[in-house]
């Protein structure tokens, strides 16, 4: 049990209109493939391919063109050498003209994704010294565009989360679910997120809630 939500606004260009052919079915299915970036609020950027299922019919986007995007995520262990790969399944294009001079003026002020996640503390992680963060290597595997893939996530938890949760320890092999904001591209490789939200021993509350449901019933 695993999964990996990338949501924010993302500004593409060179779109194109990739034919493919659903698994099991004999009609034509359509992809818009564009590249793009994820920032971080600090540091690096990732180059990420933007894949989007449609109809022959959908107009591809103009270069420099910002669309609301949330997307089943990819994101490798190795950034600098392999992009990232966001699946959408919502794709909104903002109005307005790419190319005329007051179109960024319009746009949100939100530059950096958010992140969903729900997978497996790969780290032992423990609470480092005051005024530090807490650091937890997290894996999650989603399916993205047909094919499982695994991405390796370094979790920061600032100090004045940790005792809003009760935060003490992560066991390794624990399974967490966490919310926040793309921090920036590791140098050792790897995304950061800086995280907002943590729900922690998921397994155990799957575990518990099946043990009520079995004996209600």
């Amino acid at each position: 049990m695993s999964s990996l939500i990338v949501f924010g606004f993302f500004c593409v260009s060179d779109g194109c209109r990739v034919p493919s052919l659903k698994p099991g079915s004999t009609s034509n299915n359509c992809y818009t493939c564009y590249n793009a970036a994820i920032h971080g609020s600090v540091g690096a950027s990732l180059r990420t391919q933007i894949v989007v299922e449609g109809s022959p019919a959908d107009v591809v986007l103009p270069d420099r063109s910002v669309a609301f995007v949330v997307a089943k995520a990819y994101l490798p262990s190795a950034a600098a050498c392999e992009q990232g790969l966001l699946d959408a399944f919502h794709f909104v294009p903002l109005p307005g003209d790419p190319m005329s001079e007051v179109y960024e003026y319009l746009l949100p002020q939100w530059r950096v994704p958010s992140v969903i996640g729900l997978g497996h503390v790969n780290s032992s992680f423990a609470v480092h010294a005051e005024g530090d963060n807490g650091i937890a290597l997290v894996t999650c595997s989603d399916y993205v565009w047909d094919g499982k893939m695994t991405s390796k996530l370094i979790c920061s938890f600032d100090e004045n989360l940790l005792p809003t949760y009760c935060i003490s320890s992560l066991p390794r092999n624990s399974l967490i679910q966490f919310f926040g904001l793309i921090k920036n591209v590791a140098s050792s490789g790897g995304m950061t997120v800086d995280v907002k939200s943590i729900v922690t021993d998921v397994d155990q509350l799957c575990t518990l809630g099946k043990r009520s449901h079995s004996a209600a019933t």
